[in-house]
């Protein structure tokens, strides 16, 4: 089993909501809004391509003081100078934030993702997982709500196998711990903000 962690701040805020981006890197279809929206969760084209990514999404949007700001999934094979090791790394991303985003401080998303490695590691077993977790600044431009630059986090998330249908099942058991966790009450704690 391994399990690595890291926890970094990235300082480029992106605006949320956005609209679809195609460019030589990457095909975004745009910001949805899945708040207390869980039927929405089938128009999330990365849905299609995992069913605990789909799960994931709606289980959030359903009944929790978080909701998502994005995701995306890949696959990519690592070099390597011994043959035998693992290989094959099937991973991807979820972007959170409170639904409180103007009322919920840093630490909150630290705190969180203190409880989400207890978690990990407790579901772990042989699996070899990275979960990296990243401060993201977000300038919320939502209709009628609080406007302004407020931290979020992304989750980002590799599973590493022998081969590529091995990574993306040790994915797809991955994203299911990280949906089990973004729904634990005991972990969703820092972002229980009175009224």
């Amino acid at each position: 089993m391994t399990f690595k962690f890291p926890f970094r701040v990235h300082t480029e805020a992106t605006t949320v909501p956005y609209a679809p981006i195609t460019d030589d890197v990457r095909v975004n279809r745009g910001f949805i809004d899945l708040r207390g929206r869980p039927d929405l969760a089938k128009e999330i084209v990365e849905g299609n391509e995992s069913q605990a990514l789909r799960s994931l999404l709606a289980r959030v949007a359903a009944n929790s003081p978080i909701f998502t700001l994005g995701c995306d999934l890949g696959h990519h094979t690592e070099p390597t100078h011994v043959p035998r090791r693992r290989r094959e790394v099937a991973g991807g991303y979820i972007q959170i934030a409170s639904l409180d985003y103007h009322r919920t401080r840093t630490e909150a998303y630290a705190a969180f993702a203190n409880s989400m490695v207890l978690a990990l590691r407790a579901q772990s077993g042989e699996n070899h997982w990275k979960v990296d977790f990243v401060g993201k600044w977000v300038n919320f431009q939502f209709d009628a709500e609080p406007k302004g630059i407020q931290p979020s986090l992304w989750i980002w998330f590799f599973a590493a196998a022998i081969d590529q249908f091995a990574a993306m099942q040790a994915r797809e058991r991955l994203i299911e711990a990280i949906g089990d966790t973004l729904v634990l009450r005991s972990a969703l704690e820092p972002f229980m903000i009175p009224n």
